[in-house]
């Protein structure tokens, strides 16, 4: 569950930034390589098989399946593109350094300097397949038209099974994990923009509001509900800057 306290989600340049106050989170995984950082305490992260680690700051690689509690404490979450690493090691204590004077100063200005320059970390660059590299780039895109991996190895001329290894291996998850990861941040997107939770789920290619929910819960570990409520202040960047 979330607990009461405003919260603040940032995004933009294949980065999202969530901070806010946890208690426990149920067993999910994310479709992206997350950074967490405790705010007050150490935290509890409990793998697959559910042995439990204690960490200030952990790093977890997308689509593992993982447990944690964070005690009612205040933590900060990092996600990444799907397969992408960081280019230096997360400074646990300057990112609570930088957390505590945006949370302190109520302005934009220091969010927008801890997203934009505070965590410059990267991503790393990969190096993909170039058939690999189009099929990534049609599933991040909104779209209706079939996405499986024996219409996406016809797209590119090779064997579905080729499809599934190698798309797997760079960008460690799943091609149904990755186009799902961009639906959720296209809808996030829209959330933050102030569309309700039926809108930006049709809008972002899910069945309904209710497939959305699940999917957010699996991938998350909470419902959407528990985190776009009135107290999240969010901003979208791109190329132009904070929207």
């Amino acid at each position: 569950m979330i607990l009461q306290m405003q919260s603040h989600l940032l995004m933009g340049g294949g980065r999202s930034l969530y901070v806010g106050r946890f208690h426990e989170l149920p067993r999910h995984r994310f479709a992206a390589n997350a950074v967490l950082v405790g705010l007050d305490d150490a935290f509890d992260l409990i793998d697959g098989d559910g042995r439990v680690e204690h960490h200030e700051a952990a790093f977890v690689r997308g689509w593992q399946w993982h447990a944690l509690d964070f005690h009612g404490g205040r933590a900060a979450v990092l996600f990444l593109e799907p397969g992408a690493g960081l280019s230096r090691q997360v400074d646990a204590g300057a990112l609570r350094a930088a957390v505590e004077t945006a949370l302190v100063s109520r302005r934009p200005e220091p969010w927008t300097e801890l997203f934009q320059n505070a965590l410059n970390l990267g991503p790393c660059p990969l190096t993909v397949d170039a058939r690999i590299a189009r099929i990534a780039a049609f599933l991040s895109t909104p779209t209706d038209k079939p996405s499986d991996a024996m219409t996406m190895a016809r797209r590119v001329g090779v064997s579905t099974s080729l499809v599934e290894h190698r798309f797997r291996e760079q960008f460690g998850v799943p091609l149904g994990a990755f186009r799902a990861w961009h639906r959720m941040q296209a809808a996030t997107a829209l959330a933050l923009r102030g569309r309700s939770l039926t809108e930006v789920a049709h809008a972002a290619g899910f069945c309904d509001s209710a497939h959305f929910s699940r999917l957010f819960s699996r991938m998350f570990g909470l419902p959407p509900s528990k985190v776009f409520t009135h107290g999240l202040s969010g901003t979208v960047f791109d190329a132009r800057g904070p929207r």
